[in-house]
């Protein structure tokens, strides 16, 4: 009876162990793809709705058109296959995996596909 226990209470640890590894362990950071960021974006005005391209910045950013800051970084829905304003911070923290599609709930891209009819040309 006693090696029974010592058995059990050996795979027990050897079992918590390894899903220690999985979970913690450096495969885990290895297996994490690195995401390269565009250096242009796509920005969308909140009172025009117009869109334009440009290089990355803090938003809102100054809209040359309007001369106000208007222009927040744009999102792409590939399934509503239309250009979305990025949300607010306070709302991305409460976002685990990233942006979202209100209506659809797939991922936002910061591009659209080429050919697409969302695709914003420089």
């Amino acid at each position: 009876m006693k090696v029974f226990v010592y058995a059990l209470l050996t795979l027990s640890v050897l079992a918590a162990g390894w899903l220690g590894w999985q979970v913690f362990g450096p495969s885990r950071a290895a297996a994490t793809p690195t995401v390269e960021r565009c250096v242009e974006i796509t920005f969308i005005c909140t009172e025009t709705g117009a869109l334009s391209r440009g290089p990355r910045v803090e938003t809102p950013a100054l809209n040359p058109a309007l001369g106000r800051a208007t222009l927040v970084q744009a999102l792409y829905c590939p399934k509503c296959q239309k250009w979305v304003p990025m949300p607010p911070a306070a709302v991305l923290e409460r976002m685990p995996l990233g942006p979202v599609c209100l209506e659809h709930r797939t991922a936002l891209l910061e591009t659209a596909p080429a050919g697409s009819p969302g695709e914003v040309l420089r």
